[in-house]
């Protein structure tokens, strides 16, 4: 009787406890809408985050160009500079007898490009071209050369003078002066203190 009351009594507790109703399917629905529309909130404030982040990058990243091209620009016009007293010493030691400078003579219509030769030195039958680099590498020798078939073509007032190909640089990479010497150019070697050194190649190349 005893353990029949206690079955009973608890029973009827558990009866007496509230009942968690369940969602109806509206209530479920709206709370799935707000769901998906908190999240595509949460999605949207990430991506303009990221593209507010690129923007920034972006713009860094330009600003670096910029100051790095300013500081190479600045740069070469010193080693120019530098370089068109000294060219013209040593190519009159070397026998041609230059002495008029041209610097940074320009043309338009050069592969519909300008072409731009840094340092024109001549007389009245020979001239020296110098392209003047702060790194030279291969590249910028055989893109010289190229330049210098075109040269006569671009450059009339030089048709009837015999015109060698030099190129300075303060830093040779990979060897690109022996490279340069081995393709009959004329080398200008910085060597400190804005003094510069000038190596014939065993053959000129003349244009």
């Amino acid at each position: 009787m005893s353990q029949s009351l206690t079955i009973t009594n608890i029973i009827m507790n558990e009866s007496m406890l509230p009942q968690q109703e369940l969602p109806t399917w509206a209530e479920l629905k709206t709370m799935i809408l707000a769901h998906s529309e908190q999240m595509r909130e949460t999605e949207r404030q990430i991506k303009e985050m990221q593209e507010k982040t690129d923007r920034q990058m972006r713009d860094t990243d330009n600003r670096m160009k910029d100051l790095q091209g300013l500081f190479t620009t600045q740069w070469g016009k010193l080693v120019e500079a530098l370089c068109r007293p000294a060219a013209l010493k040593l190519f009159q030691e070397k026998g041609i007898k230059i002495d008029q400078i041209y610097k940074e003579a320009r043309h338009d219509k050069y592969l519909e490009n300008e072409m731009e030769v840094d340092v024109i030195l001549c007389n009245t039958t020979e001239a020296v071209a110098v392209e003047v680099k702060t790194t030279c590498k291969k590249k910028d020798v055989d893109y010289f050369l190229k330049k210098m078939r075109q040269f006569k073509k671009i450059f009339h007032h030089f048709e009837c003078c015999t015109v060698y190909p030099a190129i300075a640089a303060l830093k040779f990479d990979n060897c690109s002066d022996i490279y340069a010497l081995k393709k009959g150019l004329f080398v200008m070697r910085a060597s400190g203190e804005g003094v510069f050194s000038l190596t014939a190649p065993k053959k000129w190349e003349c244009f």
